[in-house]
């Protein structure tokens, strides 16, 4: 095995500094090894020593610098390896240097999933979509750390379960896997879409038994507080200012349907119509599908939170609460919102203790102990429907946006006998 390892050609990139070019730059190589020997190829890249320094940096950051190290390691791996794959044994560099001259790089870039994957955060960016852009660079990492350089054509099946096993090895959860398989698969769509890639060469599978492969999801262990427990939170008393704070919000999440700390950030006082909340869900307003607004009917403890830590400013477009500025970027929002949610967690996860809970109380358990406590009772299961765990957005959007005013009275009166 070691002999067959050291017989094998192998490349790196270099910089030839022996000689300066006339425009104060070097030329970028191809260095290949084989049994002790090496030749240098040449590419149709040059560079200054500084921006040499840069592109083997790991915090590289200019975009021209990083399109170029994508063509350095297209040559590097994809073209080297195609190329070696094309040339009879024996070895010789005479036989590489005809085979790598002739091997198209046109599509070096176009092809490189890592480019496609930034190029897609940086879409997402500049639409202000933060979240989902952060997302997609933990799927890029992740990747990346897996296979160092990935080209479209180098996701296929086997490629795919090499990195679920990977994952799974390494003690990673199936939802966190299957997120960031997710990710790839939207990803490949796209190369589809630009014609980088082609259909029947699709890995991801679409319909049952077709041999490609399947993102395995697992059911998450639902996040809910019994009729008693809630009976046991809402008696006690919080200690300290902040954490009685974080203990009405995170009941005003619960009465509002369980909407999450986004939108409780977001609600503005234009979203206040009567005795009514009307908003349609910060998550969902950039979806294609249709979407109506989400009607909550404000219950006493709603409006108790409003009086005691809603803004001074009542105009249409102020926030309702003080927690966000108007003039933010979607960054400098989305980090406010998710400070204020680690907040809320940290005083509910003291009360839980208190409590002697056996698992600490976060905000998205105010979502499911409203659907769990609803279902306890006599509330139709039509209305209050598995929409509001995480098995049907769809059903979300289509039954609470729909209800009527004496259903709405009816959820109220039931959230009045915890």
């Amino acid at each position: 095995m070691s002999k067959m390892a050291i017989s094998k050609p192998t490349a790196n990139i270099y910089l030839d500094t022996r000689k300066e070019l006339k425009n104060n730059k070097y030329p970028v190589k191809l260095n290949v090894y084989y049994l002790g020997k090496n030749r240098l190829f040449g590419l149709p890249i040059q560079l200054t020593e500084k921006d040499w320094e840069k592109i083997n940096s790991p915090k590289l950051r200019d975009q021209k610098l990083k399109d170029i190290k994508t063509k350095l390691d297209y040559y590097e791996g994809e073209k080297f390896e195609a190329t070696l794959k094309e040339i009879e044994e024996p070895f010789t560099f005479q036989k590489f240097k005809t085979a790598f001259e002739k091997q198209d790089s046109s599509q070096l870039v176009s092809h490189d999933v890592y480019a496609l994957i930034d190029r897609f955060i940086e879409e997402q960016e500049r639409k202000d979509k933060v979240g989902n852009a952060g997302i997609y660079r933990n799927a890029r990492n992740s990747f990346q750390r897996f296979r160092k350089r990935l080209f479209i054509n180098q996701v296929t099946v086997d490629f795919l379960k090499d990195y679920e096993n990977q994952m799974k090895k390494s003690g990673k959860k199936i939802n966190y896997i299957g997120l960031n398989l997710r990710c790839m698969r939207a990803i490949y769509n796209m190369a589809i879409a630009e014609k980088l890639a082609k259909q029947e060469d699709y890995p991801f599978s679409q319909k049952r038994r077709d041999k490609k492969f399947v993102i395995k999801t697992e059911e998450t262990k639902k996040k809910a507080l019994s009729a008693d427990q809630l009976a046991k939170l809402k008696e006690y008393q919080p200690q300290t200012p902040a954490q009685r704070k974080a203990f009405r919000f995170w009941w005003f999440a619960l009465h509002a349907y369980g909407i999450n700390m986004t939108d409780i950030c977001h609600l503005r006082y234009k979203d206040i119509v009567g005795n009514k909340i009307i908003i349609e869900r910060i998550k969902t307003e950039d979806t294609t599908t249709t979407s109506k607004p989400v009607r909550i009917l404000i219950t006493p403890e709603i409006q108790s939170c409003i009086d005691d830590y809603g803004n001074q400013d009542k105009s249409p477009d102020a926030y309702v609460f003080n927690i966000l500025k108007h003039g933010w970027t979607a960054k400098q929002e989305r980090d406010m919102v998710m400070s204020f949610t680690r907040n809320i967690n940290k005083h509910m996860k003291k009360i839980s203790e208190d409590l002697g809970l056996e698992r600490p109380i976060s905000t998205n358990w105010a979502r499911h102990s409203f659907s769990t406590f609803l279902k306890s009772g006599l509330i139709p299961i039509e209305v209050i429907s598995e929409a509001l765990g995480h098995s049907s957005i769809e059903t979300t959007k289509i039954y609470l946006d729909s209800f009527e005013d004496d259903v709405l009275e009816m959820i109220a009166k039931r959230l009045s006998e915890i």
